[in-house]
Parts: C-alpha cells; structure tokens; sequence
C-alpha cells in the first residue's frame, strides 16, 4: 500500500522534532528560548489525535486557484494572499504543521452571522468542536507557526498550561492612537488575541464559551452589545468581560496570558510598524508563533522561508549522515608522499 501523506510528513520531519520535555531551542540566528524546567512539565507525551488544529472562516477556499477547488491544480507562485487565497495560504501552513506532529486538521466553514461583525463566529464554533477533543488551537488566517519542528506540547510547558486551565491567548501587542493606548482593556489590563487561541476541554470552558457566544445580548454582561461592531469585537468582548468573571477565572492558571513576543507580530514587526508612523508599539517578534495582522503582503514569502528553513535542515542532518558517501575530496598530488625519495631530515631540522 502507498504510504499516507500525513505519515510521510510525520516521519520526513522526525530528525528534527523537538520532544515536548526539551530544555530549549536554539534557532539558525542562534536566538534560545527556553523549555519549562523538567519538574514542571505538564505535557511530556505527545498528544497526537486528542489535539485539533483548526481554521474557522466564512470565506470559501473553493474558488479559482483555491485549495479546496477539485478542478484544478494550484499554482503556488500566484497565489494571491488576500481574501479566500489569504485563507488557502493559512490553510497550507496549519495543516502541513498538524501532519509533521499527528494532530487532527479541520478547516470549518462558517455561515455568515447577521448584524455582527463575522469573527463573533469563534466562540460558538469553538464549543461545538470542543467537546470531541482534549486540546482546539485555532490560528487567523495571517498566522503561522514559526518553526515547523517545534510541537504545540512544549508550547504548552513553556506558557505554564496545565491541566487545569481553559483557555490561553497572546497578549496583544501594545498600541497608541492619539498618544491613547488602544490594547488594553477599561481596567489597563492588556487585551489578549484572539488570532491564536488555545482551548482545553473542560465542563466550565464549554460554560465559558457560551458566556463569550451570548456577550452581546448583553442577557448576563451590561455594555457588551458594544463589541458586536467596534473592533476589536469578539476579542475586546473577552477582554472587558469574560476573563474578568469570577466564575471563569478561577486560579492562576485557569485563563493564560501567553507573551506578546511568542505568539504576536513577526522578526521586525516593531521597525516596519514605527517606518509607518505607529510609534511606541510593542517589539513582539513572534519568536514561536507569527501573526502579520498589521504585514499581510509579508506572509507569503515569510511563510514560505519558514518551511525552506526546516526542508534545509532536514536536508543538512541527512546529508551530513550519509557524509561518507555524499561528500568526496579530491586528493591534491603534492600532499602525497614520495616514500621513494631519500630525504635528509637533519638538513631539514636544521
């Protein structure tokens, strides 16, 4: 039988998968970032089929040069990474991440919500999909995966998720407008992401997810009807509310608040946004997690750096093992020895 795709992907990537206990990661530029301590990991098995990896979109991928058109082959080169092509790009990347590390894949394709900006869609997706799995990761599609090699287990570890926690988002990176800063909440607290959203199952997550669903109907918190439009809408909704509720947020690590430098922004995030004139936001580079909400035109060539980068090394640690039959040198004639020649070596010491 011929090999299934995902299990090509899972054993090409093996040479460099790190183990969800590993003590850190030092990537090509020589940047580490550090594992959790070994006596504080919570996750050290793979999760495998318990972990889904989701796309939740209302765009339709199944248009012209799309990766859900049956019709056609995909022209990568021109692949246009704006609106559905946006959505096929962040596709690829997430799905391609889930076969390397055997998580479940889906892209769910939402129906359209009346009289609300359409990324309210989240929170009742996540509690439908929630129940089947013990992890959901949703990503936006302008979000990716920094390094391919790196699974979502020692993510985990690293941001302090347990066993106990529900939900972990990135703190958003930090934003003026007029000199006002404009991600945080009414409290000063720093508005959490909801481009990257870690979910684990839990009888008050699903409890939690249908307070988030049901914010703007304003039933249980007075004022949210405010987010059904304004930006940054579901997201703010969260941040003003639900994480503020004593029912939800029950210890310390019951709703997590991932570092803006992990898991927002990308490698000159900071430099790019102040050339455009946004002074003072935040220098998150999006050490394992990059999110181009404010560089989309970025994402394409980025992305694909990204997974040349893990095909490279892949490609050096195989090439280096086999190095006794793929590397050759061409012996230089004067550095043979003439055992024929009688040589004086008093006259040479001397």
């Amino acid at each position: 039988p011929r090999p299934d795709t995902r299990d090509t992907f899972a054993n090409l990537f093996r040479p460099i998968k790190l183990s969800p206990t590993h003590p850190g990661y030092r990537d090509a530029h020589g940047r580490y970032l550090s594992g959790a301590p070994a006596d504080e990991a919570t996750w050290t098995r793979p999760l495998g089929k318990k972990l889904l990896i989701v796309d939740i979109d209302t765009r339709r991928p199944t248009g012209d040069n799309q990766i859900f058109n049956t019709e056609r082959k995909i022209d990568w080169e021109n692949l246009q990474y704006e609106g559905a092509g946006l959505v096929t790009g962040g596709i690829s990347s997430h799905y391609l991440y889930a076969m390397i590390h055997g998580y479940d894949y889906m892209h769910y394709q939402a129906l359209e919500m009346d009289d609300i900006h359409q990324t309210w869609v989240k929170p009742h997706v996540f509690k439908e999909l929630l129940p089947d799995y013990q992890f959901i990761v949703f990503l936006d599609a302008d979000a990716v995966f920094s390094h391919l090699e790196i699974p979502l287990e020692w993510m985990f570890n690293r941001w302090g998720i347990t066993e106990n926690t529900m939900i972990a988002m990135p703190h958003d990176t930090e934003e003026f407008r007029d000199e006002t800063p404009i991600s945080v909440d009414s409290t000063g607290l720093p508005v959490l992401n909801s481009g990257f959203v870690v979910l684990q199952n839990h009888s008050l997550t699903l409890d939690m997810l249908s307070a988030w669903a049901n914010c703007p109907t304003e039933e249980r918190y007075e004022g949210c009807a405010e987010w059904k439009h304004n930006w940054s809408h579901e997201q703010r909704a969260f941040a003003e509310y639900i994480r503020h509720d004593p029912e939800f947020n029950v210890s310390a690590d019951s709703i997590i608040g991932i570092p803006c430098d992990d898991a927002m922004g990308w490698p000159g995030f900071k430099d790019r946004m102040e050339m455009q004139g946004n002074i003072g936001i935040s220098d998150c580079s999006g050490h394992l997690v990059r999110h181009y909400t404010l560089g989309k035109d970025e994402l394409k060539d980025e992305g694909t750096k990204i997974i040349m980068q893990s095909l490279m090394e892949i490609l050096q640690k195989n090439i280096i093992k086999h190095q006794a039959a793929t590397y050759k040198t061409e012996y230089d004639p004067a550095m043979i020895l003439d055992n024929d020649k009688d040589t004086d070596y008093d006259e040479i010491e001397g």
